[in-house]
């Protein structure tokens, strides 16, 4: 599988949920890659600490391409099972042509209002790929670093109506704002490794699960 994780917005989480996907993704005993194709290459130095400080957790793999990444995935694809893309926060080169070869997008977004405008633009690139694809991109935004409050819930759902009406999919689980994503990251790990956050670990799970799947969310 791979899997394009990428937005126009910076500061969404797209690299912490990049290194979830991987992790979770190499758990099924698949060769896996993460790509990083993102200027910043904070997956990159993410990958290359997982590797020094924790050699005994599930594998990773990393590498870095830019531009046109195209030609790298499909040599890639002949060695892994799985390929994780992190993309940066801009329309790019990497993203547009990440969306032509990608199996899912993954488009991290918090639900504050400047940061819904912004899918406006990935919705019509996601619709311009799929007119030139053989197969449809599976496109899903995921609200991440939202709150655990009871009346937060009518920004997440007026949200979701908002991104519906771009005929973008939305996952059903949004990703709480938790301090164990940062303090797990540290040195290479997630909170799979960690495992002393079991309501991060559920979530996470249940958050990938929507967002791979192949048929759509309800």
């Amino acid at each position: 599988m791979i899997v394009l994780v990428g937005s126009e917005k910076g500061g969404v989480g797209k690299s912490t949920i990049a290194a979830h996907t991987a992790v979770r993704l190499s758990m099924t005993d698949k060769p896996t890659i993460l790509v990083d194709a993102d200027p910043q290459a904070t997956s990159w130095g993410w990958a290359q600490a997982r590797s020094k400080y924790k050699p005994d957790a599930p594998k990773v793999e990393t590498t870095k391409i830019t531009g046109d990444i195209r030609p790298g995935i499909k040599d890639l694809a002949a060695s892994y099972g799985h390929i994780v893309i992190d993309c940066g926060g801009a329309d790019s080169v990497a993203l547009r042509s990440g969306m032509m070869i990608a199996h899912r997008l993954l488009i991290p977004s918090k639900v504050a209002r400047r940061d819904l405008e912004t899918l406006k633009h990935v919705s019509t690139l996601v619709h311009a790929a799929n007119e030139k694809r053989e197969s449809q991109l599976i496109a899903r935004v995921v609200f991440n670093m939202t709150r655990a409050l009871p009346n937060f819930w009518t920004r997440i759902e007026g949200a979701k109506e908002a991104v519906e009406a771009l005929g973008l999919q939305v996952c059903p689980y949004p990703i709480v704002e938790r301090v164990s994503y940062d303090d797990t990251q540290y040195r290479g790990g997630t909170v799979f490794d960690d495992q002393s956050d079991q309501k991060a670990i559920d979530e996470m799970e249940r958050v990938l699960k929507a967002l791979l799947r192949k048929e759509k969310p309800e």
